[in-house]
Order: structure tokens, then C-alpha cells, then sequence
């Protein structure tokens, strides 16, 4: 079913992008709804969008090699690509250690190998963003990506053992939602980080499970084969409308869920979503754009208040440069990816039939 997912995540990844640089540089994030920052909402957006195609993913190639040559060889090449553009472009140009000292530093390497790894849980750089508003973060998006990778092993687990029960797909969305609310009640992640520091920098149900809702809401909707009809645009307002006014934290999650999948499901499917035409490849800008935005912003923004530019200047220039750089990626290295992962699924199915 024809869709508008690039442009939806585009819109995604600019709102990240916008959110950031404003906290970057006033340390203010806008807040759509009382919790939940206009960043974090896209990054429900993101999670709904991959679920809904990663469980189209596997239902068109249901084995584990093949399933997962696909996701790394979508994710990785791009990443390790930018964090070595963070390490050694970013950070080399602007820390305050002479360039000897940063690169025999080790904890230039460890950033290097623990964000290319997907861990992100180093996030410094010796010398770099010391005297910034949000000091010393140097890609404060990638985290999210450790549980991206999370939901492609738990649905693959899943779609394993479902053997075609579609339900269990919907089931887990709501185990998930009843363990976000359990963990919040129980106080989990603070147990975790009070016993299990280490465990706490990796992982937290909050996350898990917030991210998980509309991730496995958005593969029920693909194995479900979910069409688009008009009520979801009112439900998805309405659930926009309880998330601004609700006191409860529970139900205010709640509604930012349905928001997220209501309204993102419509906008991808309503109408006519029209094909590229005859001859032009699609361009998918948001990966780029999230991989490289903040440690871009964060060079700005030190640049702008060293030289009292505007916040509009900060973000203009920003984005003058996130740009290229995400084109850039998109046709050297993410593009790429895709089309090896498409040569290596030529080839597996060439084989048995060469042999025979």
C-alpha cells in the first residue's frame, strides 16, 4: 500500500532537530504536551513508522540472516560513518586539547567504538562543548538506536514464534503499555539505577516500553493490513485534546500513544499518497539529518554564542550544514547499504536454483 513515510519521518527528524537546537542553545524545550518534548514525540513517530515496515520486512523474508543483513547493513553504515565525522572532523576541530593529546586520548577512542557500536553511552569528548549550555554531549541523539535495534530483536523473536498469529502483535503493544505503567508505579529504572549503574546507562523501561507501544502498534496495523479511515483523524485529535488537559500521568501516556499511531497511520495512508515518478529513485533524508544534527548544533551553538548570533542565525546555519551532510550520507553510504542488502537477497535466491 502506496504510503507518505518518507515525508513523515522527514517532518520527524526536523522536529528533533528544531527541539534540540533550541535546548542546545536556550536550554528550553518546547513541550507539545505536559512530559513529552516535540523531539521525543517525533521519536514516537520514528518507532511507529519502523515497526510498521520492519514487520513487513520480515513477513515478505521470514529468516533471521537475511532479516538482519537487512536492518545492519541499513543502520550501521550510516552511523559508523558519523561518529567518525563526530570524533574526527567535529571534534577534533574544536576541542581545546592540542590535536596530539585528543587523538592519543582514550577516551576519543572509547567514544568512537562505543557509539559506532550503537551503545551510546559515552556521550563526552576530551575537551569538546566543556562551556556549552548543555556541556560536553556530543551526539545526544544516538541512544535512541540501541533500542531500535532492541525492537527489530524482540519482534523477529516474536514473528519467530507467532507462526502467523497476528495477534500477538497487538498483544505485546499492550504488555508493554501495562509494564510502562507498572515500572512507573514500582519505580524500576530507579532501582536499576541505584543497584545496577552501569545497566541504567544501557537500559530503562521507560524507554523500553514507551518506545515499544507504538513500535508493535505499528506492525499490528501491517500484519493486520489496516486501512485508512476518516475517524482515526478525529480520534487521533481527540487524544491530542486529552493529552493536553488530562492530570494523570498514566492516561496522558495513554493519549500520546493513540495520538502518535492515529494520526501518524492517517497521515501515511489517507487519500492518494502519490509514487515517485517514472524514473526518480526516493531520497530519505531522515536518518542523516538524525544522525549528524546534533553534533552539528553543537558546534553552532558554541560558535553563535562565542559571536552573540541569534538563536534564527544558529539554527539557519545549522541547518545549512545538517543538510549536505545528510544528502551526502543518503547517496554514499546509506543508499548503498540498501542496494548490497538488496544484491546479497538476489543472491541467496539465485543459489538454490544455480544448484539445482
Amino acid at each position: 500500500m502506496r504510503n507518505r513515510f518518507d515525508g513523515l519521518r522527514l517532518v520527524a527528524a526536523l522536529s528533533v532537530f528544531i527541539s534540540h537546537g533550541l535546548f542546545l542553545y536556550k536550554s528550553v524545550l518546547p513541550v507539545p504536551f505536559p512530559g513529552h518534548s516535540l523531539g521525543s514525540l517525533a521519536v514516537y513517530v520514528f518507532f511507529f513508522i519502523s515497526g510498521h515496515l520492519v514487520c513487513q520486512s520480515w513477513a515478505r523474508e521470514p529468516q533471521w540472516r537475511a532479516f538482519w543483513r537487512k536492518r545492519a547493513l541499513r543502520i550501521f553504515p550510516g552511523l559508523v560513518v558519523a561518529v567518525a565525522f563526530s570524533v574526527f572532523v567535529i571534534g577534533w576541530a574544536v576541542t581545546t586539547l592540542p590535536a596530539a593529546d585528543y587523538l592519543r586520548a582514550p577516551l576519543t577512542w572509547l567514544n568512537l567504538a562505543n557509539n559506532a557500536a550503537a551503545l551510546a553511552t559515552v556521550q563526552t569528548l576530551p575537551g569538546v562543548f566543556e562551556h556549552n549550555p548543555f556541556a560536553r554531549a556530543v551526539n545526544g541523539s544516538l541512544w535512541t538506536i540501541r533500542y531500535e535495534l532492541l525492537m527489530y530483536l524482540v519482534l523477529a523473536l516474536l514473528a519467530w514464534g507467532a507462526r502467523g498469529r497476528r495477534w500477538l502483535y497487538p498483544a505485546m503493544a499492550c504488555a508493554l503499555a501495562l509494564l510502562w505503567m507498572l515500572a512507573r508505579w514500582r519505580g524500576w529504572d530507579a532501582a536499576i539505577e541505584a543497584q545496577l549503574g552501569l545497566v541504567a546507562d544501557v537500559f530503562r523501561w521507560r524507554d523500553f516500553c514507551g518506545f515499544g507501544v507504538p513500535f508493535f502498534i505499528g506492525s499490528a496495523c501491517a500484519a493486520y493490513r489496516v486501512r485508512p479511515h476518516g475517524w482515526m483523524a478525529a480520534a487521533a485529535l481527540a487524544a491530542a485534546a486529552c493529552a493536553a488537559l488530562v492530570d494523570g500521568g498514566a492516561l496522558r501516556q495513554m493519549a500520546v500513544w493513540a495520538f502518535i499511531a492515529l494520526g501518524t497511520f492517517y497521515a501515511a495512508f489517507a487519500g492518494r499518497p502519490r509514487m515517485p515518478a517514472l524514473g526518480h529513485e526516493r531520497v530519505d533524508l531522515s536518518y542523516g539529518i538524525y544522525i549528524y544534527a546534533f553534533p552539528v548544533q553543537q558546534a553552532v551553538t558554541e560558535l553563535s554564542l562565542r559571536h552573540g548570533w541569534s538563536l534564527a542565525m544558529c539554527m539557519a546555519l545549522s541547518l545549512a550544514l545538517v543538510v549536505p551532510l545528510a544528502l551526502l550520507s543518503w547517496f554514499a553510504v546509506e543508499r548503498p547499504g540498501i542496494r548490497l542488502a538488496r544484491r546479497r537477497r538476489a543472491a541467496a535466491l539465485q543459489a538454490p536454483a544455480a544448484a539445482s
